[in-house]
């Protein structure tokens, strides 16, 4: 379902006369002999285009890396930004969601940069596909709107074909079947006109899909088949793959339970030999379902064990880290430019000022004798006075410039931090009614809440790193991956030993420089059973508030006193069994809504009164508890500093 990423290249790159047999080879060698510049990077970039569209990503890799080298030594900025983009759809293919993003990214600064609009709308489209598989469907939208935006003001058909194709994509995946299926026939409409024919393919697959959701099983294999005829006849063994897949549910779900056998160990072969994950792990889902259905556990077994095997590779956090690693260092290296544009200028400017006085002093002791050569000093050095001026001037600009990238970049880390959290589908799935207070006092924060669910447990907790805003954000990251690797790694479950196992951790990762780093965080973390419906709590620092809807009163348990992180006298942290009835409430703070300074005398809002807040407003559903905190904590701040994060998690026990 990767239409842009198919169609649009095709249209760009490829020379017709290659046919169906896979020439990278051949282009990168026609590259590398070409003596004229511009023709050897535009064949090499053909090459790299023509790996990921054969299926041979790691050679497209492994040619785009030497390829950008020659791209970069030779200063085309506008080739280079067309080999970051088809290296970003190779790394996309492989799975590889970080590295794509990486190199989507650095080929849209440049395509903005140099005003080139088609390319430009094709990288937004190519990240908006990487957000659609990652579930992240309204970001998805948002960059596959943009691509659209763009391509219909270049009135480029083919281009806006493959945008709302796309588009289409989002819906489907939203379930807003009927709404996809009109934008589905609209870019058939316009494949139609161009005689498209992968276009055609990839817009056919995509309305049999659709319509294997809606359950009409005749009007999907209809599409699916004619989808797969062309990409038959194209020798595009990715498409193949993908259509036989969709063929061998399609006819599983019909009861024609041999012929999607058939189907399905086609695709598998195929996915295998291109390396295309995605495919592949879809493919052992089914035949593990398959196999299931025709009473053949054994086999059903293997197929669900290699599935989960690609699953967990696909989902491996080091992806998501990763990138928050890339996005805080692109931001650190943009501060640094700044702080020494800022030097060049101070110097700069200072050298203005001798060379004014310096002017002065001459003129003073030669006046009158030298004046003809005094005139002549005048003049040259106000010459290059108003040289330097230019030159500041453009510094200033480059400043300004700087200052908006270094924005953007924690912008974007800021997306990535908000994916770590768990989203609102995740906690509505496995906690009862509740809420989460998350106000950040900067773009992004030190405080984050946390929430894993296991075979037995459900575990969640508020933390509050050391620091806020890019601080703190990267102390959050070090933190969130401890506190998974406790529970997922160690498979730890009682609240105590999650929190002794974290400190470990972090103060083991912190300390790997040889530098004393007494960095770490507060925390409250709750372990729910589900088997016995028990609750243990243990905290570090930060405390548990249980409000009994018996006595109407909030009970308060204290943590022990001390952070995650080193620590002059480091104990065990205690686990607390704690005893709820239904309709008891329990809250999960951190200290940045009491800390918070304001009202008329401009003083913290302190704990008591956090406490009586919440007591007053029990007679109100746990959902309907957020507006009240957020308003009271904006009108006690008033026009004053946020001079913390906010976080504060509340849950009804059922």
């Amino acid at each position: 379902m990767k239409n842009s990423l198919l169609t649009i290249a095709l249209m760009i790159l490829f020379v017709p006369a290659w046919g169906q047999t896979n020439p990278i080879d051949s282009v990168y060698k026609l590259g590398k002999a070409e003596k004229n510049i511009k023709k050897k990077l535009l064949l090499l970039n053909e090459s790299i285009a023509h790996g990921w569209y054969y299926g041979d990503y790691d050679k497209a890799i492994r040619y785009g890396t030497e390829s950008l080298k020659l791209a970069h030594k030779y200063k085309n900025d506008s080739i280079a930004s067309l080999m970051d983009n088809n290296m970003g759809i190779a790394y996309d293919y492989k799975g590889d969601y970080s590295q794509a993003l990486t190199h989507f990214f650095r080929a849209l600064r440049v395509a903005e940069k140099i005003k080139d609009r088609n390319n430009e709308a094709y990288i937004l489209s190519n990240i908006g596909l990487i957000y659609n598989n990652q579930e992240q469907y309204e970001k998805a939208l948002q960059y596959h709107k943009k691509s659209l935006k763009i391509r219909r003001e270049l009135h480029f058909k083919r281009g806006t074909s493959a945008s709302i194709n796309n588009i289409a994509i989002v819906f489907m995946n939203q379930k807003k079947y009927e709404k996809a299926i009109q934008y589905y026939h609209q870019s058939v409409a316009i494949d139609l006109e161009l005689k498209d024919s992968l276009g055609l393919a990839d817009d056919y697959n995509n309305l049999g899909v659709c319509y294997q959701h809606k359950k009409e099983f005749e009007k999907s294999a209809f599409y699916q088949l004619k989808s797969l005829k062309i990409r038959e006849k194209l020798g595009q063994d990715l498409g193949v793959a993908t259509s036989k897949l969709n063929l061998g549910v399609l006819a599983v779900k019909r009861g024609k339970l041999a012929e999607g056998e058939k189907y399905l160990n086609e695709s598998r072969i195929l996915a295998k030999k291109l390396g295309a994950k995605e495919t592949l792990k879809s493919v052992y889902q089914s035949l593990s379902e398959l196999a299931e259905r025709k009473g053949d556990f054994k086999r059903a077994y293997e197929n669900l064990y290699l599935y989960n095997d690609i699953e967990k590779e696909l989902a491996d956090e080091n992806n998501i880290r990763k990138q928050t690693q890339e996005e805080m260092n692109y931001q650190f290296d943009k501060e640094r430019e700044i702080q020494r544009l800022n030097q060049l200028k101070t110097a700069l400017e200072n050298k203005k000022k001798q060379e004014q006085a310096l002017i002065i002093n001459w003129a003073i002791a030669i006046v009158g004798i030298l004046i003809l050569g005094f005139s002549f000093i005048l003049y040259r050095r106000w010459n290059e006075v108003k040289k330097q001026k230019v030159i500041i001037e453009e510094k200033n600009r480059q400043v300004e410039e700087k200052n908006h990238e270094i924005l953007d970049s924690i912008n974007y880390a800021k997306r990535i931090q908000t994916a770590i959290l768990p989203s609102a589908q995740l906690r509505a799935k496995v906690l009862p009614d509740h809420f989460v207070l998350y106000e950040p006092k900067d773009i992004v924060a030190g405080d984050f809440y946390w929430l894993e669910e296991t075979k037995d447990s459900i575990i969640f907790a508020v933390a509050d790193c050391t620091g806020h805003g890019v601080p703190g954000a990267m102390m959050s990251v070090v933190c969130h991956n401890a506190l998974n690797r406790s529970v997922k790694e160690f498979g730890l479950r009682n609240p105590g030993e999650i929190l002794d196992k974290t400190r470990e951790i972090i103060v083991d990762e912190l300390s790997k420089n040889q530098q004393d780093v007494s960095d770490g965080m507060d925390i409250s973390l709750c372990t729910w059973n589900k088997s016995n419906n028990e609750i243990s709590w243990a905290g570090a620092n930060n405390p548990l508030w249980i409000w009994k809807k018996e006595s109407k009163a909030i009970v308060e348990i204290k943590p022990n006193k001390q952070p995650i992180g080193k620590h002059f006298d480091m104990q065990p942290f205690t686990s607390h069994l704690v005893e709820l009835e239904k309709g008891d409430r329990i809250y999960l703070i951190t200290d940045g809504y009491a800390d918070q300074f304001g009202g008329p005398e401009s003083k913290k809002f302190k704990t008591k009164n956090l406490k009586n807040l919440l007591i007053q407003i029990s007679n109100k559903k746990i959902q309907q508890q957020i507006d009240i905190l957020k308003s009271t904590f904006f009108k006690w701040k008033g026009d004053l500093e946020q001079i913390d994060d906010v976080c504060i998690m509340g849950i009804e026990i059922e």
